[in-house]
């Protein structure tokens, strides 16, 4: 299986985004019976626009895509002088996990946030689906730990 790993235009990459989605949304999400998967296209359009928005993606030979990462890229609101780079979603297709392409995906990604001259990247992994290991044997350190609680309206 040839994939090829890129940088991609937010509108060149957004409708393989969004037919992969679900896939992702099915394994990852929680609290699937009260909150629907509804991506706002428009406000990942906004942020590509003021070129905040970072994607990355896997495509397979037919030329889908079977894998995506998005950061959202701007200076961090607690240190103005510092670009960050925010994780936001992601994902690689489960039958495309074997070997090092989910590394590729990422060191792409990497490569791309040096270029744009960020300092500092922020990776979230959810703790029912741990992958930490691979991000500290890439050189990520843990530091904080995020907790959820769904309100009863």
């Amino acid at each position: 299986m040839k994939v090829t790993v890129e940088t991609e235009r937010w509108e060149d990459a957004q409708p393989g985004i969004a037919a992969l989605c679900p896939r992702h949304w099915e394994e990852i999400a929680l609290n699937k019976a009260t909150i629907p998967l509804e991506p706002d296209w428009g406000r990942y359009q906004q942020l590509a626009d003021l070129q905040m928005l970072e994607t990355t993606t896997a495509r397979n030979e037919a030329g889908d895509i079977v894998g995506y990462l998005i950061y959202i890229v701007a200076p961090h609101l607690h240190y103005k002088s510092s670009t960050t780079a925010m994780s936001d979603v992601l994902f690689l297709a489960p039958e495309y996990r074997r070997g090092t392409l989910g590394l590729k995906l990422l060191s792409r990604a990497e490569d791309r946030l040096c270029e744009r001259g960020v300092q500092r990247v922020i990776q979230n992994v959810k703790l029912h689906n741990d992958w930490g290991a691979i991000l500290e044997r890439m050189g990520y350190a843990p530091i904080e730990r995020i907790y959820s609680k769904m309100l009863g309206h």
